[in-house]
């Protein structure tokens, strides 16, 4: 990974960390989804009318045209479109690593539905009208703003294709584009799966020179690289009057990578500490809690529960207090399901419940530091290597139910990375909290 992408990635995760980002997601992260393209979408339509390449050519140009010949009759075009986007699609690797990312606004112009079905654990709030981009949207939620229509929901009118649609935006979507000027001024955007000469692109620039070019944030592309194109470098460099700067990367591998980067990053340097409800004193996790509070910028996730976590929680802020330091800054409060049904720490059918209480908590993890514990701990373990937290464990007990996710690969494999021996000391009950500590030093540096 060449040192501007390093760079890249330090950068934006400070935006994601402070939730002034947002990303901007275009049609090429849905090809691995086997979804058609723009081009082979409309190929047959185009054909037609006798136009049989569309290399360089202006899509939504070619998607006036064949309205044209259709004598403004959209639907049949649109239909068609719809038929091939309705089938039963997956999301794929950059999906799944878009939803593990902590952020809160997700813009589009894709049509499709993959997006919404990633998220599927996760409430989330689709807007593609102008009457429901002012709807509030609750903390818990994720706002997916859909600027170009849904084909799953949108009448015909709502979906924006043609080269008159994207003419016309602006004045026919007047709320919408009131919010996208608001996103584009206190918002740090990335785009992703937009490439050279993106008609997309150039609908946003637009808006960015209506609001006078250098007066929106820094905004990013990344994009695989068309080395040796003249045309392709100056268009990048004229994308940085509009402040859109292009991150180029030599193969989409590299933007799966960054992605998963962005979104373990994008959760700060937040621990989640868990263990037994039962446990009524425990000299490793007050040591541990203490050295992490004194720690700058370390942030603990609390999930509210009784026995070790309360410990972890109760001696981490006594330490900010003793040092005058800010508790409302280091400290994080997620709902606690234990209050709601105390049963959730023993009974195994309220597990699944208790797994989708605890997503928005883990979401936000980092690091969980894990202590032993029995079903409810494990649960809470499991939901955590989900959704891409490093797990460290702190078991002694080989008699829990938390000791035999020792052997999880997953596990393993993300604790490996930043100490191979870590896992072995553990079985061998040789580890303590200076081992714990040393490792989140590697883990966050």
């Amino acid at each position: 990974m060449s040192p501007e992408i390093k760079q890249f990635i330090e950068d934006y995760a400070e935006e994601l960390v402070s939730g002034n980002a947002a990303y901007f997601i275009g049609a090429g992260i849905s090809i691995n989804s086997q979804l058609p393209n723009w081009p082979n979408l409309i190929k047959p339509f185009a054909k037609k009318i006798g136009i049989n390449k569309l290399d360089g050519k202006d899509l939504p140009e070619i998607a006036q045209y064949i309205i044209n010949e259709e004598k403004s009759n959209r639907g049949p075009f649109i239909d068609a479109i719809s038929r091939k986007l309705r089938k039963n699609y997956s999301p794929n690797a950059y999906h799944e690593a878009i939803v593990k990312t902590n952020l809160k606004t997700i813009w589009t112009t894709n049509y499709d539905n993959l997006i919404e079905k990633a998220f599927s654990n996760t409430t989330v709030d689709v807007k593609f009208t102008d009457e429901a981009i002012s709807r509030d949207v609750p903390d818990n939620q994720i706002e997916i703003i859909k600027m170009h229509g849904c084909i799953h929901n949108s009448d015909r009118s709502d979906i924006i294709i043609t080269q008159s649609d994207y003419e016309d935006f602006f004045l026919n979507k007047p709320a919408i584009t009131q919010r996208l000027r608001l996103d584009l001024l206190q918002k740090s955007f990335l785009f992703i799966g937009y490439g050279y000469g993106d008609s997309n692109i150039k609908n946003i620039i637009t808006e960015a020179r209506r609001l006078g070019g250098n007066n929106t944030r820094q905004h990013y592309l990344i994009t695989k690289d068309k080395i040796n194109d003249r045309d392709f470098d100056l268009w990048c460099e004229n994308l940085r009057r509009y402040g859109i700067r292009v991150i180029k990367i030599n193969d989409y591998a590299d933007l799966l990578l960054i992605l998963e980067k962005l979104s373990l990053r994008s959760r700060g340097k937040s621990i989640f500490i868990t263990g037994s409800h039962d446990t009524k004193n425990n000299k490793d996790v007050k040591l541990l809690s203490k050295k992490l509070a004194i720690k700058k910028g370390i942030i603990l996730n609390d999930g509210q529960s009784s026995g070790l976590m309360r410990i972890a929680s109760n001696t981490f802020m006594q330490t900010l207090i003793e040092n005058k330091k800010d508790v409302n800054k280091r400290l994080k409060f997620f709902p606690n399901p234990y209050a709601a049904n105390s049963k959730f720490a023993n009974d195994a059918s309220l597990l699944p419940v208790l797994k989708q209480w605890r997503i928005p908590l883990l979401k936000s993890t980092h690091i969980m530091i894990a202590f032993d514990g029995g079903m409810g701990t494990k649960a809470e373990i499991e939901v955590a290597l989900d959704w891409g937290c490093t797990i460290i464990p702190f078991f002694k007990d080989k008699k829990r139910d938390t000791w035999q996710l020792l052997d999880n690969t997953l596990l393993k494999e993300r604790v490996s990375k930043y100490n191979s021996n870590y896992i072995t000391k553990v079985k061998k009950n040789k580890i303590n909290h200076i081992d714990v500590l040393k490792l989140i030093r590697k883990i966050i540096k």
